[in-house]
């Protein structure tokens, strides 16, 4: 399960509630000149951030190839979540799948934050290994019979270039 923080900022991403930084040096009385912080384009929104920008969609893609499905990029974030929570499948699955817009949300929120306000950042690799270890550890914090799904630990695997030892579940270089 998400943490309480985590499903606040879920709802502030769905309602479009999410300032950008923009609007956050704007609300300071700053003048800025926008730009994207994650793939350097122009013109920062919502929707952008949490759905279309190249990074985003790498890590949407991801996730979709996982879960096995197949469709159009919305564009809206609350669309998104309106055909995300409207999945089939049985009731462990659509538990834990309704984390991964959280997840790829709060990952990619949390990158941006630290490229515009503390100068920092990381690879889209390291970023795809954030948000599966995030993922992962939120699935087991619920689901902890399911610690060594091997679907879940190939996926894992396949991303990081990390090896699994999947008897203690422990990874090594």
């Amino acid at each position: 399960m998400a943490p309480t923080k985590v499903k606040c900022f879920t709802w502030q991403v769905v309602k479009r509630a999410c300032l950008t930084h923009h609007e956050v040096l704007q609300k300071k009385g700053r003048v800025v000149v926008t730009r994207y912080f994650l793939c350097n384009g122009t013109g920062e929104t919502n929707n952008h951030l949490f759905l279309h920008c190249k990074f985003t969609t790498q890590l949407w893609n991801l996730f979709l190839s996982f879960t096995k499905t197949e469709w159009t990029m919305r564009e809206h974030t609350a669309d998104l979540m309106s055909f995300w929570m409207r999945r089939g499948g049985g009731k462990s699955q659509k538990k834990w799948r309704r984390l991964i817009p959280s997840c790829i949300w709060w990952t990619f929120g949390r990158e941006r934050n630290q490229r515009c306000f503390e100068d920092k950042s990381i690879s889209l690799q390291r970023l795809k290994i954030n948000c599966l270890v995030l993922i992962y550890f939120w699935r087991i914090h619920e689901y902890p019979q399911e610690a060594e799904d091997s679907r879940f630990l190939l996926l894992f695997e396949a991303v990081s270039g990390l090896r699994v030892n999947w008897g203690k579940t422990v990874v090594s270089l």
